[in-house]
């Protein structure tokens, strides 16, 4: 606890020093600020199938936890969020996600300025990382991707890349303890994590989905922005029944 606190406290610092950053100096220290937390809560990652490069990509990950942020941020620079408006609010954390470059997006407001962003930020080259799903579970299951989300992918366009993810304890099991949901609050969900000392989480870089620019001459048809989303959450919801048949 004592080390995260003067994690979070140097994380601040960083904010305060963005400003000042070129983008790729920012990028980077914002990318390792992200992975130290899952050092600092002993959480171990295995990483499965190729590891995406820094090209400009969609990834659409199952959701189960806060910690998805720092693991998936904390992969590769120039990786940005699409979360929940209420987190902007969150005391620390709010101001930390910010910096980092999270966009918000009011639920069922459909944001058109957090689609224009994600659109610019994959023109640009950055990783774009949505939870189609809305919601978490305890990652036994996928609940259905919205298609509305991916849309910034077909405009950029931009590669989609599924990404399965579950959180394991040290003896392969279903670690509960990582899943933030029902009326969990950060607090609780963070005293959990730290009294779990160590777990691990496997990351799956499922197979990427390519995306035609619109108008391009193809011998089949352009895949649209539902056919994307159930393409993604067949493959994630593969992913995991694999894992369960291990």
């Amino acid at each position: 606890m004592i080390r995260l606190q003067w994690h979070l406290a140097q994380g601040i610092w960083l904010t305060a020093r963005a400003p000042h950053a070129p983008p790729a100096v920012h990028a980077q220290r914002v990318q390792n600020w992200l992975a130290q937390v899952l050092i600092i809560l002993n959480v171990q990652t295995v990483l499965e199938g190729d590891r995406p490069t820094p090209c400009g990509q969609l990834w659409l990950a199952n959701h189960v936890s806060w910690l998805d942020i720092p693991l998936l941020g904390g992969l590769l620079p120039h990786t940005v969020f699409l979360s929940k408006a209420e987190i902007r609010h969150w005391p620390l954390i709010g101001r930390l996600a910010t910096h980092a470059g999270t966009l918000f997006m009011t639920r069922g407001a459909g944001s058109r300025g957090a689609h224009i962003a994600l659109t610019e930020g994959l023109k640009r080259h950055q990783q774009v990382v949505i939870f189609p799903e809305g919601t978490t579970t305890v990652g036994l299951e996928v609940k259905r991707f919205h298609a509305r989300l991916i849309q910034p992918a077909l405009d950029a366009p931009a590669p989609v890349q599924p990404v399965a993810l579950r959180y394991l304890t040290a003896d392969g099991e279903l670690d509960r303890s990582a899943a933030y949901i029902d009326d969990d609050s950060l607090l609780i969900s963070l005293w959990r994590i730290l009294r779990a000392k160590k777990m691990h989480v496997r990351v799956r870089f499922l197979e990427c989905i390519p995306v035609q620019p619109i108008g391009a001459a193809e011998p089949t048809p352009a895949l649209n922005r539902d056919a994307i989303a159930r393409l993604a959450e067949q493959r994630v919801r593969l992913a995991l029944k694999q894992w369960d048949s291990a």
